[in-house]
């Protein structure tokens, strides 16, 4: 079970801040550093981790704490103030809720600053979600899954997360997140519990637990985790899983993957600017590999942290501008981007999301000149765009929004010519084309993304295609979802455990 507390500074932690606030936090408890300091734990006599707490990091944007945390809490602060997260464990005997906040009140009367600490929504009687293991964000370990208790309004992909992920995920173990009914997950959260490799637990009012993006009832096993509960199967799914008014706006999701020639010159991120500039109105504002995202987008660092990286892969999330200084025409917008090496040079898998209000209607028209560009840069590989229910403001609540629904795919040249011209061209679905009459990329708009039977066309336009059904063929495309499996996410653009950071907090 988790015990959050945030603590949002003026001025950076000097040694004696910190020495002091772990003094209030504890006088008790035995300090111990892991990851050349990067952690900090607070170990009790038995060995219990009781709490940890990480490095500080600066913000590019004070509104990056809002977003996360609460509106205003950042009014009094410096544009650019220093996070600070402490995270305690369910311990028998141990106030670890006292213990984190203890040290983030500490941090904040000696730096100057303010204190987020949320208030508990989960039952707590369940055995399963107490105790604590080697991880300080690892509530219980079994043989098939790392379960993380997150009990706050708004989960983000918190750098505790993403290193449950890098230690555990490539031991193959699954990631399970546990969070009350009441909860939010953010986009970037919410592209790797799409993952088949993860599952968002949720907790219904009584105890009862169910999957956060299918519903379905789930139960507690101690080799798998959380599990679906065959047993209630007949029930359907809880009374929290219905859809409330917040859900009633849409979002556009984009996946595009393009792909370029590896050369010493290359600047990656063009791609993602292009999304935000022609869908959400202006350019992207904050990115990092987990949340709070502390750097401001510039395509020359997010380059060399990829370049730093290879041949590895680099996974990131970015968010477009905040709140308050979004101008007119411009949309709430979050995505990821996955950057791999290939055969042929480098890839850049890109899923991108914007929101809408209820009422408000996306700009499909922009759709094909976005694949006119992307072609005539000849970056163009795939994209599929779909509209789906739910919150303008890209976060994702435990509530049924409905089946996404296709609005069209493009196939760059490559894909076309895989494929065949001629039967890219007899396709169901009247292509647009795009580039050179001989070697063209193609736009296929199935629908508006309302139309109860734009599935049935979309499967007709796969299939022809694709006639063999060959897995992995260019321009393959994501499905309405199954009721047990955690939606619509593309395997060439949804997270794995390998893309997360291996650094520890």
């Amino acid at each position: 079970m988790s015990h959050d507390a945030v603590a949002l500074l003026a001025d950076a932690p000097d040694r004696r801040a910190l020495i002091d606030a772990l003094a209030a936090a504890g006088r008790d408890l035995r300090v111990r550093l892991v990851a050349d300091g990067a952690l900090v734990e607070l170990v009790d006599e038995g060995g219990r981790v009781v709490a940890a707490m990480q490095a500080a990091q600066k913000l590019a944007l004070s509104a990056e704490a809002e977003r996360l945390l609460a509106d205003g809490i950042a009014d009094d602060l410096p544009a650019q103030p220093y996070w600070v997260e402490a995270r305690g464990a369910d311990l028998p005997g141990a106030d670890t809720a006292g213990v984190v906040g203890r040290f983030a009140r500490r941090l904040a009367e000696r730096l100057g600053g303010s204190v987020w600490e949320p208030a508990p929504g989960l039952d707590r009687r369940d055995p399963f979600l107490e105790g604590a293991t080697g991880h300080p964000a690892v509530t219980a370990l079994t043989e098939q899954a790392a379960v993380v208790v997150q009990d706050r309004p708004l989960v983000p992909l918190s750098p505790w997360i993403v290193d449950v992920l890098a230690r555990h995920g490539r031991r193959g173990l699954r990631l399970q997140v546990v969070t009350p009914s009441t909860s939010r997950i953010t986009h970037a959260l919410h592209s790797f519990l799409m993952s088949p490799a993860a599952r968002w637990v949720v907790q219904a009012p009584g105890g009862s637990y169910y999957d956060g993006f299918s519903g379905v009832r789930l139960r507690w096993d101690e080799r798998e985790a959380f599990t679906v509960d065959g047993d209630a199967r007949a029930d359907g799914p809880p009374e929290a899983f219905r859809a409330d008014d917040a859900d009633r706006g849409c979002q556009l999701h984009v996946d595009l993957n393009v792909e370029h020639p590896a050369d010493n010159g290359l600047v990656l991120g063009r791609s993602v600017e292009l999304l935000a500039e022609r869908l959400g109105g202006g350019p992207p504002a904050v990115w990092g590999t987990a949340e709070p995202l502390p750097q401001e987008w510039r395509r020359a660092v997010f380059t060399r942290t990829v370049r730093n990286r290879a041949p590895g892969r680099t996974w990131a999330a970015f968010s477009g501008p905040p709140e308050g200084a979004r101008e007119d025409g411009v949309r709430p917008f979050a995505g990821t981007v996955r950057v791999s090496r290939t055969s042929f040079g480098v890839r850049e898998a890109i899923t991108f999301a914007v929101g809408y209000p209820e009422g408000a209607e996306p700009d499909l028209s922009v759709l094909p000149s976005l694949v006119g560009e992307l072609t005539e840069r000849d970056v163009l590989r795939t994209m599929t765009v779909r509209r789906v229910g739910g919150r303008a403001d890209l976060t994702y609540a435990p509530h049924w929004a409905g089946l996404p629904l296709p609005v069209g795919m493009a196939l760059g040249q490559e894909a076309v010519a895989v494929i065949g011209t001629g039967r890219a061209l007899g396709a169901p679905v009247r292509p647009l084309p795009f580039g050179p009459p001989l070697t063209p990329a193609f736009w296929y708009q199935v629908g508006t993304g309302v139309e109860h039977d734009s599935w049935v066309r979309f499967r007709g336009l796969m299939a022809h295609l694709h006639p063999e059904g060959r897995p992995g063929a260019p321009g393959d495309a994501p499905g309405p979802g199954r009721a047990t499996d955690h939606g619509d996410a593309p395997a060439d653009s949804a997270p794995s455990p390998g893309d997360a950071p291996a650094a520890a907090p």
